[in-house]
């Protein structure tokens, strides 16, 4: 478990004494002979996310939304990190290399750092092509009056010989909203598999699905704190700035070691009723109106990602690749909502209307994260499948200007006529 430092200080790497003299001797040695220098990877400890009994553990919160029992505490075990063994030339000419990757080992990343297998071509016999799917979404938002020039989408066909991808200004950066929160939550379970952070001890446990299912600002400004290590407040010296935008900067750098794009996930989503913050200050401010872009020239004035990027965390989820499986069901419990008008109507806060779900069948399996502000669009990164799982695919769309917000009808039209295209697609395909 790591103390909280305020303002935290930027990890410094303080490689130990036998890591020094290891490699030196193995610099020296490869001058002389072709050998091996092995630089040994440090033990970590990762939180066991399943309890006897129980399939995962879960948040008080969750628990009401699954039904399922009270949470088990988790267990630890050690796990050793393996290392790759270097050919001593190489480490003759880079002599200094081994300090580089022992800092790499001290570095939080995200596990799943291969790319999805999205290709852009159908498999012979498939229609309609996720291209036409995704020019018939366009097609829907011009029959509306709405401009595209703001807009981006992610289609993926998970079913059968996954992954066709459609797409439209998919590597263009935009604002999530609460989409972010998705990537937060998979990055607090990272911390949670390494033991860096310890369930409900560095964090309250029912702040999980106060975040992911509910959206709700206060746990999520919480969990940020967390990871960073930062808290807002009052405004910063240059000094003291610096090193708390750097330290906020690493929920970035958590995704973008893994070989993600270009993401901003640093700056909180407001208001924050808890801590009666209706818009940014101090030091959030600070952050938002450049003044840490000395120390951290990357973060901007908002967060933003691509379509394409979520996408890939939403695939990575379905294949149980965030962090482990256990980890994926317990992201997808968090984001599943019923279509149910007789479910959903009933809650007083929802996720379905004004967006995808809205309009898809009531037995639809709907697993999302949306976004929404007055000023900003509609944002939403969906797993929707047909109730038998024989069509399954994921749908990102990101619509970030004020006329998409005041439009509730796009968002559940474009989630019925995916839903219904990807259906027929299936359907079609001829059998085996």
């Amino acid at each position: 478990m790591r103390q909280r430092v305020y303002p935290k200080q930027a990890k410094k790497f303080r490689p130990p004494l036998w890591l020094i003299l290891g490699g030196m001797a193995g610099a020296a040695f490869g001058v002389g002979m072709s050998a091996y220098l092995v630089i040994e990877a440090p033990a970590r400890r990762v939180s066991q996310p399943t309890c006897t009994g129980q399939r995962r553990p879960i948040s008080k919160a969750l628990a009401a939304i699954t039904g399922e029992q009270p949470p088990c505490t988790a267990s630890l075990i050690v796990e050793p990190l393996a290392s790759q063994p270097l050919q001593s030339a190489a480490a003759v000419a880079h002599s200094l290399d081994f300090l580089a990757i022992a800092r790499d080992y001290d570095q939080l990343r995200y596990t799943a750092t291969a790319q999805p297998p999205f290709r852009s071509s159908s498999l012979p016999g498939q229609s309609p092509s996720l291209d036409e799917i995704v020019a018939g979404i366009l097609d829907l938002f011009a029959q509306h009056n709405q401009p595209t020039a703001a807009v981006s989408i992610s289609l993926v066909d998970l079913t059968d010989h996954c992954c066709d991808y459609g797409h439209y200004q998919d590597q263009q950066r935009r604002y999530p909203a609460s989409v972010v929160k998705l990537f937060w939550l998979v990055a607090l379970y990272g911390q949670y598999d390494t033991g860096d952070l310890q369930p409900e001890v560095d964090l309250i446990a029912d702040d999980e699905a106060l975040m992911a299912h509910y959206s709700n600002n206060g746990a999520s400004s919480r969990v940020l704190d967390v990871l960073t290590q930062t808290t807002s407040g009052e405004s910063l010296d240059d000094a003291s700035l610096a090193e708390w935008s750097t330290a906020r900067n690493t929920v970035n750098e958590y995704f973008t070691l893994a070989n993600y794009g270009d993401v901003n996930l640093a700056h909180k989503t407001f208001p924050i009723p808890d801590l009666a913050l209706d818009q940014r200050t101090g030091r959030d401010l600070q952050l938002a109106t450049g003044a840490a872009a000395t120390a951290v020239p990357t973060l901007t004035e908002r967060n933003y990602l691509t379509t394409r990027d979520t996408a890939r965390l939403l695939y990575e989820i379905e294949m149980g690749q965030a962090i482990s499986p256990a980890y994926s069901d317990r992201i997808k419990a968090h984001l599943q909502h019923s279509t149910d008008p007789a479910v959903w109507q009933a809650e007083s806060e929802n996720a379905i209307e004004g967006f995808l779900g809205e309009y898809l069948p009531p037995d639809t399996q709907l697993y999302t994260k949306l976004g929404f502000t007055f000023d900003d669009g509609r944002q939403e990164a969906a797993i929707i499948a047909t109730p038998d799982g024989q069509t399954r695919f994921i749908l990102v769309v990101f619509a970030y200007d004020a006329i998409y917000s005041a439009d509730s009808e796009i968002f559940p039209k474009i989630g019925r006529y995916v839903y219904d295209q990807m259906h027929h697609r299936q359907a079609a395909q001829p059998s085996p």
